[in-house]
């Protein structure tokens, strides 16, 4: 609207200032034409905008302003019509209707000085308006560069005290010495992340992402769980931990994936042989039988020195109303599977009812031998089999060994047979 108007108020005195120019031309003509003369006037050239074709309804205008220089257009061939226009261009067109003597030699009429009068009248609100937001537009925009002038100063600032170097200095060394302390860590099993540590000072703009970059590759290099040999500068060598072998610990594990522990407790039934006098079956109405049935239980490890391990055992049988008692040295054999053979020997000690007296008891002392195997179902349950010899040192009461009924001091062997399971932990 501001350009429409400057420009329609200047079309006015222009197009007055092009007729009194022409009046004068036409009287400057007729006196010409009166005097004979050899000088012939050229016509201005007319300069011809991409802008505005042939038929444009301004095209007459835009020519006319052209040739008697009070408009040009740019550069690049475009009148641009349609642009705003500023008071400097506005105070450049006036300037060449003074220069030009158009504005003192314009002829308008009083209808046309009434005409252009009314017309400013009508727009002075709307023109008042505009130039106090042009005026609200310049005081913002004069802020804005007053902002911008002072970022830059700051900019400028950090640029030239020297703290963004040191930043940078800093940082390189610390990146140099985590290089060089990552070269000497040996392998082995990554440890738990530790607390993570105070933030750095911040370093220039231009530079952090390189340093970023530097760093994520040297957490993921610290990530790893072996050593990399540097490209270029020696040698790095893996120094590997030695596998320690304690006296007593058992290595655990087997190559099934079952791993147990050294400690284990368990129970078991078993039978062994009658001798020359039959047992007696509890509940089954006194039926002597040629075995001697029996239950208990063990606790012991596999592990007390190296592979040699230790247990102690009881058992009852109630056909003889015996009770013994066991210590062991055990040795296992690690097979690398599931079954795991085992041996063992000791002595143990059978309380029952004397021979020839029912009413006390008689302790005899036996040599004991063992050979088993163990299964290993789950990490901590495991089912054993095992044979049992015991060889009587003595035969004073019923439990021990029964070659025949005479309460003499006799000795002998019995075999048993057991089975149950056993829990490690």
């Amino acid at each position: 609207m501001r350009k429409s108007l400057t420009l329609a108020s200047t079309l006015a005195l222009a197009l007055g200032a092009a007729n009194a120019q022409t009046t004068t031309t036409q009287t400057q003509t007729t006196q010409t034409t009166q005097t004979p003369a050899t000088t012939t006037a050229t016509p201005a050239q007319v300069t011809t905008f991409t802008d505005v074709p042939a038929g444009h309804w301004a095209k007459d205008a835009v020519d006319l302003l052209v040739q008697r220089g009070l408009l040009q257009g740019y550069p690049d061939g475009t009148f641009r019509g349609n642009q705003n226009i500023t008071r400097y261009e506005a105070a450049l067109i006036f300037y060449r209707l003074l220069q030009t003597g158009a504005l003192s030699n314009a002829t308008l009429s009083q209808s046309d000085l009434a005409t252009i009068t009314a017309g400013m009248q009508e727009v002075a609100t709307e023109l008042a308006a505009i130039s106090t937001r042009v005026t609200d537009l310049e005081r913002l925009n004069a802020e804005q560069q007053a902002r911008i002038a002072a970022l830059e100063e700051r900019i400028n600032a950090l640029g030239t005290a020297g703290t963004a170097g040191a930043d940078t200095a800093a940082l390189t060394a610390r990146i140099d010495a985590l290089e060089t302390a990552i070269r000497n860590i040996p392998a082995g099993p990554q440890g738990p992340a530790g607390p993570a540590g105070p933030a750095g000072p911040a370093g220039a703009a231009a530079n952090t992402a390189a340093l970023e970059a530097r760093i994520a590759a040297l957490e993921a290099r610290a990530a790893t769980t072996t050593t990399t040999p540097p490209t270029t500068g020696g040698t790095t060598t893996i120094v590997t931990p030695p596998s320690t072998v304690i006296i007593g610990e058992t290595p655990s594990g087997t190559t099934n994936g079952v791993t147990r522990g050294d400690l284990y407790a368990g129970v078991f039934v078993g039978a062994s042989t009658a001798g020359q006098t039959p047992c007696y079956v509890p509940n089954a109405e006194g039926n002597p039988v040629n075995y001697c049935a029996s239950f208990g239980g063990v606790v012991g490890t596999t592990s007390l020195i190296g592979p040699f391990g230790a247990r102690v055992s009881a058992d009852y049988k109630p056909g003889r109303n015996a009770i013994s008692a066991d210590v062991n040295a055990t040795v296992g054999l690690n097979t690398g599977t599931n079954i795991q053979p085992y041996a063992g020997v000791g002595l143990g000690l059978t309380s029952s009812t004397a021979r020839g007296n029912t009413n006390t008891n008689a302790t005899d002392t036996y040599v004991n031998g063992i050979v088993g195997v163990d299964f290993q179902v789950t990490d901590s349950i495991a089912a054993f089999v095992e044979g049992n010899g015991r060889y009587y040192l003595s035969s004073n009461g019923t439990g021990s060994v029964q070659n025949n009924n005479a309460a003499t001091d006799q000795r002998g062997f019995v075999p048993a047979v057991r089975a149950g399971l056993k829990f490690y932990f």
